[in-house]
C-alpha cells in the first residue's frame, strides 16, 4: 500500500471536521485505523460481518489505554443493510473492505449504507484494489447496462493476523475486483458523488490503468440517486 499505514490514517483523518468525530468505520477488520483515530480523540463505531474480524479489533481496542476504550465501539452486521440511528462526520471503508461483497447490487447496497449514515456535508472515503488491464471488461460493454462480465474477477487478498503466541500470520480472504466504471455507477446508484480520487495516498492523482483507487465522495445536495439499470 503506497504511503502505509501512516498515510493511510492520514489521509482518512483529514477528512474530518475541525471538531472531530464520530465516525463510522465499514469493514473494521483488525481495528487499526479505528485505533488510530481513536488515538486522535475520535470517536469511532466499526462495523464488520465477520466473527474473526470483529475478534482481532478487539484485542486491538484492549491495547488502547482504559479512558479511551469506551470510544471505539464495535458492532457486527451486514454492512448492506445496515441502518444506525446515528450520522456521523465520516464515513470510511478502508483496505479494501468495499471489495469483499460479491456483486454490484452488493456494492450499492453497500454504497447506499454509507450514504445514509452521513452528516450534511460529510464525506464518504474508501480506497480499494482495481482489476489488472488484461482483466477490463471490453470498453464496448457498459457496466451501466447491467451486463456482467462472462467471470467476475477476484483475487486472493493476504492480511495480517496476530496469534496468542504473539507472531504475525496470514489470513487469506478473496476480493472482489470492480472496475472504476463500476465503482462510479454504484456510487451513483447510492445518491453519491466523487469529490477527489487518487491512486494512493500521497495525493498521486488517478488516471486510468492505476492499480489502487482511493476515493472521497459525498451525498449530493438534492438527495437524487440514479435509476437502478433495468
Amino acid at each position: 500500500m503506497v504511503g502505509g499505514a501512516r498515510g493511510e490514517v492520514a489521509r482518512y483523518a483529514s477528512l474530518l471536521p475541525a471538531s472531530g468525530g464520530p465516525v463510522l468505520v465499514l469493514g473494521v477488520a483488525d481495528g487499526r485505523l479505528a485505533e488510530a483515530l481513536v488515538r486522535r480523540d475520535v470517536p469511532v463505531t466499526g462495523v464488520d460481518p465477520s466473527p474473526r474480524m470483529l475478534a482481532r479489533a478487539e484485542e486491538t481496542r484492549g491495547t488502547l489505554p482504559p479512558e479511551m476504550q469506551g470510544r471505539m465501539q464495535l458492532l457486527r452486521a451486514d454492512l448492506r443493510s445496515l441502518r444506525l440511528p446515528q450520522r456521523f462526520a465520516a464515513v470510511f471503508a478502508p483496505r479494501d473492505a468495499v471489495a469483499l461483497v460479491a456483486t454490484r447490487s452488493d456494492l450499492e447496497a453497500l454504497f447506499r449504507t454509507a450514504c445514509e449514515h452521513l452528516q450534511p456535508g460529510a464525506s464518504f472515503a474508501f480506497d480499494l484494489s482495481l482489476p489488472p488491464a488484461r482483466s477490463l471488461v471490453p470498453d464496448e460493454i457498459d457496466p451501466h447496462e447491467g451486463v456482467q462480465p462472462e467471470r467476475a474477477v477476484f483475487t486472493p487478498h493476504l492480511r495480517s493476523r496476530r496469534t496468542r503466541q504473539g507472531h504475525a500470520g496470514l489470513h487469506r480472504l478473496l476480493l472482489r475486483h470492480f472496475t472504476a466504471r463500476e465503482v462510479d455507477h454504484a456510487l451513483a446508484a447510492a445518491g453519491l458523488e466523487p469529490l477527489s480520487r487518487h491512486r494512493d495516498f500521497e495525493g498521486h492523482a488517478w488516471a486510468p490503468g492505476a492499480d489502487r483507487l482511493v476515493l472521497v465522495a459525498q451525498a449530493r445536495a438534492d438527495g437524487s440517486r440514479s435509476p437502478d439499470p433495468g
